[in-house]
């Protein structure tokens, strides 16, 4: 009886120094990040607040057309043409429009799932968003209101 209690309190201790050692000596772990380093994955509520408002500052300001992270309500007349830039959304609001599509490439429908060719109908409230700055855009049928974010230009058809 005695051996085993004598077995199970090396093995105990051992267990014990064998643990305070990988805590204790192992630079990795425990101990070996100074607070308020790079290292350390902690960080107050005030270094968020500022990383966050230097993102903020970094973002494009200004009214539609400008490349906004606001959308803006653009009004477009009949048989005129809302071009986007690259990565603009455009959300039909009211009014007839179709996708104005010069190449083989199409406007991506969000809210579908599908991309949108030269003739398609644009459905109201679909969120549809222009991969590059190559002349793709919304047709507007009849008098039209858009919510538009991003880059955009407005021009006639011949």
């Amino acid at each position: 009886m005695k051996k085993i209690r004598k077995g199970m309190y090396i093995l105990g201790l051992a267990g014990a120094v064998a643990l305070g050692a990988f805590l204790g000596g192992n630079t990795g772990l425990v101990g070996s990040v100074n607070p308020g380093s790079a290292d350390d994955p902690l960080v107050t509520r005030s270094y968020v607040h500022q990383a966050v408002q230097r993102a903020l500052q970094d973002l494009p300001a200004g009214g539609g057309g400008s490349g906004s992270v606001a959308f803006a309500p653009v009004h477009v007349s009949a048989d005129h043409v809302i071009l986007g830039g690259e990565g603009s959304v455009i959300i039909l609001r009211s009014g007839v429009a179709t996708a104005h599509v010069p190449g083989a490439d199409g406007i991506v429908n969000t809210s579908l799932g599908v991309d949108m060719f030269n003739g398609d109908h644009i459905i109201a409230n679909h969120y549809l968003i222009i991969p590059r700055n190559d002349g793709r855009g919304v047709h507007a049928v009849t008098d039209a209101w858009f919510l538009v974010q991003g880059d955009f230009q407005i021009v006639a058809l011949p």
